[in-house]
């Protein structure tokens, strides 16, 4: 009797144990879509992977790209409402995301720099409370998306005319 209690005990601790590091290791539910009014994480529809600042950098002017979603802070993402849109700041860096140079051109680079609320760093999103977001750089008019539809990790996030594409759809 006790051999068969302790591997019941066993059995249900494994399994809980198991649930929690796949908790930890899988994307949030694309049940509902990002909220930027908390820290959360942006996943791409068409990938989905996350947007991170490449290499956990603090240094303005690193990249932004896409990556498998894990538990770091340089994945998370929150916007404050702010002129004709958000500031979206990366928790680990502090720093704001941006279209690098001010650039209104298709296949700007995404960047994170000090912020300091130019239209580079606004962004606006049409349809608030839908599935997906969708991201309007204000200065540009351009879309945030991961280019030429790609699914690797490191891949850029950049900004081209906004065509409805899951590659810039953000949950």
């Amino acid at each position: 009797m006790r051999f068969t209690a302790a591997k019941n005990v066993r059995r249900t601790l494994g399994a809980a144990i198991g649930a929690l590091l796949i908790s930890l290791v899988l994307p949030a539910s694309p049940a509902a879509a990002a909220n930027l009014s908390r820290w959360d994480l942006l996943l791409n529809l068409n990938s989905s992977k996350c947007l991170e600042v490449g290499g956990w950098s603090t240094a303005n002017g690193a990249g932004v790209n896409q990556w498998d979603c894990h538990p770091g802070a340089n994945q998370e993402w929150f916007g404050a409402p702010y002129g004709g849109g958000y500031l979206i700041y990366n928790r680990h860096s502090g720093k704001c995301l941006e279209v690098q140079g001010w650039s209104k051109a298709n296949g700007a680079t995404i960047g994170q720099w000090d912020c300091h609320g130019g239209a580079n760093q606004q962004w606006r999103v049409p349809n608030p409370g839908e599935f997906v977001l969708t991201l309007v750089n204000v200065n540009s008019g351009k879309c945030l998306e991961i280019g030429g539809w790609r699914t690797d990790n490191g891949a850029p996030a950049t900004q081209w005319d906004c065509h409805g594409g899951d590659n810039q759809a953000w949950y």
